[in-house]
Protein backbone atom coordinates (compact mmCIF):
# COMPACT_ATOMS: atom_id res chain seq x y z
CA UNK A 1 0.00 0.00 0.00
CA UNK A 2 1.33 3.40 -0.99
CA UNK A 3 1.28 6.22 1.55
CA UNK A 4 1.83 9.69 0.14
CA UNK A 5 4.55 11.97 1.47
CA UNK A 6 1.85 14.44 2.43
CA UNK A 7 0.12 11.85 4.64
CA UNK A 8 3.40 10.80 6.21
CA UNK A 9 4.22 14.42 7.05
CA UNK A 10 0.75 14.89 8.52
CA UNK A 11 1.27 11.82 10.72
CA UNK A 12 4.67 13.14 11.84
CA UNK A 13 3.21 16.56 12.66
CA UNK A 14 0.41 14.96 14.65
CA UNK A 15 2.82 12.76 16.60
CA UNK A 16 4.97 15.75 17.47
CA UNK A 17 1.94 17.68 18.65
CA UNK A 18 0.62 14.80 20.73
CA UNK A 19 3.98 13.98 22.30
CA UNK A 20 4.78 17.62 23.09
CA UNK A 21 1.35 18.15 24.65
CA UNK A 22 1.75 15.02 26.81
CA UNK A 23 5.21 16.10 27.95
CA UNK A 24 4.00 19.62 28.73
CA UNK A 25 1.05 18.32 30.73
CA UNK A 26 3.18 15.85 32.71
CA UNK A 27 5.85 18.47 33.44
CA UNK A 28 3.34 21.23 34.19
CA UNK A 29 4.78 23.38 31.40
CA UNK A 30 3.40 25.11 28.36
CA UNK A 31 3.56 23.19 25.09
CA UNK A 32 4.94 26.31 23.44
CA UNK A 33 7.95 26.07 25.78
CA UNK A 34 8.46 22.33 25.25
CA UNK A 35 8.17 22.41 21.46
CA UNK A 36 11.44 24.25 20.64
CA UNK A 37 13.40 21.95 22.98
CA UNK A 38 11.79 18.89 21.45
CA UNK A 39 12.47 20.03 17.90
CA UNK A 40 16.20 20.33 18.69
CA UNK A 41 16.36 16.76 20.02
CA UNK A 42 17.67 13.61 18.41
CA UNK A 43 14.17 12.20 18.88
CA UNK A 44 12.70 14.89 16.65
CA UNK A 45 15.45 14.33 14.10
CA UNK A 46 14.52 10.66 13.85
CA UNK A 47 10.84 11.44 13.76
CA UNK A 48 11.22 14.07 11.04
CA UNK A 49 13.11 11.60 8.83
CA UNK A 50 10.40 9.56 7.08
CA UNK A 51 12.96 6.90 6.16
CA UNK A 52 13.51 6.09 9.85
CA UNK A 53 9.89 4.94 10.08
CA UNK A 54 9.85 6.18 13.66
CA UNK A 55 6.58 7.85 12.70
CA UNK A 56 5.02 4.38 12.66
CA UNK A 57 5.20 4.39 16.45
CA UNK A 58 2.64 6.21 18.54
CA UNK A 59 2.99 9.32 20.66
CA UNK A 60 3.74 7.29 23.79
CA UNK A 61 6.77 5.69 22.14
CA UNK A 62 7.95 9.10 20.91
CA UNK A 63 7.54 10.62 24.37
CA UNK A 64 9.35 7.70 26.05
CA UNK A 65 12.22 7.87 23.55
CA UNK A 66 12.55 11.62 24.21
CA UNK A 67 12.52 11.08 27.99
CA UNK A 68 15.30 8.50 27.64
CA UNK A 69 17.28 10.92 25.49
CA UNK A 70 16.97 13.60 28.18
CA UNK A 71 18.08 11.15 30.88
CA UNK A 72 21.22 10.31 28.93
CA UNK A 73 21.97 13.99 28.33
CA UNK A 74 21.65 14.83 32.01
CA UNK A 75 23.76 11.84 33.09
CA UNK A 76 26.69 12.87 30.89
Amino acid sequence: MYVSKKKIQAAIDLLISMAVNDIAEEDNRRASDVLPEFLQSRTAGLLLDPKSRFWWDGPLAVKDFYREELKHLHNN
